[in-house]
């Protein structure tokens, strides 16, 4: 019996001094961290976690910067999260996928039946980013012409409204930028035509399914689809805060969110809540560097995204299940959501 209470004992206290070493090394890279973002001066909201334990969650900076009476940020404050959104369409198109109401060999024609090349596009070509259509964002002059660009620009700054479908008005005549499936070129347009097809098989708008489909079902409570609906501001070189018209960014730039909801999508996307395992385990599984709303690396798959003011990172690692999430409410020239969150990761490996 002495013999079993010491070998109890020296148990115990082997795990006490494990856990302490653990939250030494945690407190030590939050001191490295948070002092590694103060001299930065970053604006905005970080968070580090493995699995569903956070390790480093700080806000930095006000919700308004230019007014100084508004509130601080808060790991749940809200920001424009830019291409993050294509996760999301993504995982919306393997629902319904899974549930056989699309194929991702769907034709594009099936969906918008007067497209000249329609017959060349299919579904999996738009979520890998190898349809060779033109981006509706990125190249608008060659979209859209240079007059109706312009015009668009300076509605956009004004924060106006668009007409509504002009991105579908203008798709059909927008020419090509390669041959379908010839070449890999990140392009918005896609992710704006599986939001549209994701309403025309659902029967919701892309707005609804996303929350009743992805959103509630994550248990994402601060995040949203609608145009400016965040509790942080951003402002450019000028001053000026404007976001993306939301007749560009649907389904691919429109979502607001906060730090500590990614970190749930991360863990239900990856554990297979929201997809099921099988697609989650296609949606990883691509020849390329990009697939199904992700970025992948070895094991570690990832998105940036930007919008005029604000600018985002979100990466979650297969092995290690560890997140590093970064949302900033300043531009990209001057917080870089993606070089911060590597520095994070780096430090954070380099502590244990």
């Amino acid at each position: 019996m002495k013999n079993k209470n010491l070998i109890i004992t020296l148990i115990l206290v082997f795990l006490s001094l494990s856990f302490s070493c653990k939250n030494n090394r945690d407190a030590a890279y939050v001191a490295e961290a948070d002092a590694f973002l103060t001299k930065l001066n970053f604006q905005g909201s970080v968070l580090v976690a493995k699995g569903s334990r956070i390790i480093y969650s700080k806000s930095y900076g006000l919700c308004d910067p230019k007014n100084k009476k508004s509130e601080l940020i808060k790991p749940e404050s809200v920001f424009e999260a830019g291409s993050l959104t294509k996760q999301f369409t993504a995982a919306a198109i393997m629902q319904l996928e899974g549930q056989k109401k699309l194929s991702l060999q769907d034709k594009l024609s099936k969906y918008f039946p007067d497209y000249e090349y329609g017959d060349l596009i299919t579904l999996e070509m738009l979520l890998n980013m190898r349809s060779g259509l033109t981006d509706c964002i990125n190249a608008s002059e060659e979209f859209f012409g240079k007059k109706t660009a312009a015009n668009i620009e300076k509605l956009q700054l004004q924060n106006k409204p668009l007409k509504k479908n002009i991105l579908l008005e203008y798709f059909y005549k927008a020419p090509l930028l390669a041959p379908p499936d010839s070449t890999y070129f990140y392009c918005n347009t896609n992710y704006y035509l599986l939001a549209k097809i994701i309403e025309q098989v659902s029967g919701e708008s892309y707005e609804d399914y996303l929350q009743n489909h992805i959103f509630n079902k994550c248990k994402m409570k601060n995040t949203n689809l609608d145009f400016q609906k965040t509790d942080t501001k951003g402002y450019d070189y000028k001053g000026r805060y404007y976001s993306l018209p939301k007749e560009l960014s649907l389904g691919c730039g429109d979502l607001n969110t906060s730090t500590l909801d990614l970190l749930k999508w991360n863990l239900a996307l990856t554990r297979g809540k929201v997809t099921g395992k099988r697609q989650f385990k296609r949606m990883i599984k691509t020849n390329s560097s990009y697939g199904y709303g992700l970025y992948h690396k070895d094991k570690l798959v990832f998105h940036g995204g930007t919008t005029n003011v604000f600018n985002s990172y979100n990466s979650f690692y297969l092995d290690s299940k560890i997140s590093v999430i970064v949302l900033s409410n300043s531009p990209i020239t001057k917080n870089n959501a993606t070089v911060i969150a590597g520095r994070l990761y780096k430090m954070y490996k380099n502590s244990n």
